[in-house]
């Protein structure tokens, strides 16, 4: 008798050729071709479950977010605070090679999103994700004495946000030679300021729109 295919399961074969694929050849890279023969398929096996670039670039961003997520879910669970999201934070830098490999990925979606609907809308999701983790770290810090108390606990995740997206494009496009150690000196010094009260965090931010990136560039 003929095996039969779990679907989920053979989904799950392609969103980690495609995460491989990424990592390795970067976003140009990513064609159905190259995904197929990386997961052992042929094309036509392929395009039954995708049918476009750019979901298979959803998939392999799914994929990644999932290892990245259990890791980050586990981390999250030290004590004290400070130090979850110290770990939190360093699966987020561009660290490691594995990690660099990520931001690869995530780049790749900022383009994209000016194009794609669907890339957009599952971006802001992760996004919202990301904010949200940051934010329920910290807040646990400052009731544990380690942040400040007049600290602004949203305008800090979102200014820790732009801090990681910042180091994370200067090391992927080779501009500022950032090392790992100084990767780290740089959020140290970030959480410096929120310890000492005078964050830029604490002043107020510009309201965030819910606008996706499209209509932010035709604004």
């Amino acid at each position: 008798m003929a095996r039969t295919v779990d679907h989920n399961e053979r989904r799950e074969v392609f969103a980690a050729a495609a995460l491989r694929v990424i990592m390795r050849d970067g976003i140009a890279g990513l064609t159905v071709r190259e995904v197929a023969r990386e997961a052992g398929f042929t094309t036509g096996a392929l395009t039954h479950y995708f049918h476009s670039k750019d979901q298979l670039l959803i998939e392999a961003s799914e994929h990644s977010a999932k290892l990245v997520r259990e890791r980050m879910e586990r981390a999250a669970e030290r004590t004290p605070a400070v130090e979850a999201i110290r770990d939190v934070v360093a699966f987020a830098l561009p660290l490691t090679a594995e990690t660099r490999g990520y931001w690869r990925i995530w780049v790749g979606y900022w383009e994209r999103s000016s194009y794609d609907d669907e890339v957009a809308r599952v971006m802001r999701l992760r996004y919202g994700e990301w904010r949200s983790r940051l934010a329920g770290l910290l807040a646990r810090a400052q009731q544990e004495g380690d942040v400040a108390a007049d600290v602004n606990i949203r305008h800090a995740s979102e200014s820790l946000v732009a801090l990681v997206d910042g180091i994370g494009v200067q090391v992927l496009l080779g501009v500022g030679r950032i090392s790992p150690a100084r990767q780290r000196a740089m959020f140290d010094l970030w959480l410096d300021t929120l310890r000492a009260g005078a964050s830029p965090a604490s002043v107020a931010a510009v309201p965030a729109t819910e606008a996706g990136p499209r209509a932010r560039r035709q604004a």
